[in-house]
């Protein structure tokens, strides 16, 4: 039986997976951080029963109760992908700022692994994926190759892009 998405009622059709774009160890990091979907038919399997040491971001609310369930930690920050700076912009910086100090390992022994997730792994996720890799010393360039590498057609939209270019939010 397939579970339905939280916000609006649909089923959940594809496994969640997710593409690692920073390895621990590189930068200011001791986590993986992953970015990816719930929806989305490209990455790595993001399993339910692997997620033990691992902090979960969902953008979107479309994680299934298994995965939300299963996470270390489990961090909801859901906003639109319109273009537009998301609202409020403050809940964002705060689950990069968490993630961050856990990537660090600043704030008790590092996750093994920080998955960002949205609905399909392109947007949503890639900005929030953007400011945390920035957060942990990547330029903005450098962190939007980086993404668009491992997500192929990622931060198409320009808002997003732009936040992450120019940090005006």
């Amino acid at each position: 039986m397939l579970e339905p998405n939280y916000l609006s009622g649909a089923p959940n059709v594809a496994t969640p997976r997710a593409s690692r774009v920073l390895a621990a160890g590189e930068f200011e990091s001791r986590s993986n951080i992953w970015m990816g979907g719930a929806h989305s038919h490209r990455g790595d399997e993001i399993r339910h029963d692997a997620l033990g040491e691992a902090w979960l971001i969902d953008t979107a609310g479309d994680m299934p109760t298994e995965h939300r369930a299963a996470a270390l930690r489990m961090i909801a920050c859901v906003f639109v992908d319109t273009e537009g700076v998301p609202s409020p912009f403050w809940r964002i910086e705060q689950a990069v700022a968490d993630a961050m100090n856990a990537a660090r390992g600043e704030s008790g022994p590092a996750p093994t692994d920080i998955y960002i997730v949205c609905q399909h792994g392109m947007n949503r996720s890639g900005l929030v994926t953007g400011l945390l890799l920035q957060q942990l010393g990547l330029g903005a360039g450098e962190a939007i190759e980086r993404i668009r590498l491992h997500r192929p057609g990622a931060l198409s939209n320009h808002t997003f892009e732009r936040l992450l270019r120019q940090g005006d939010v």
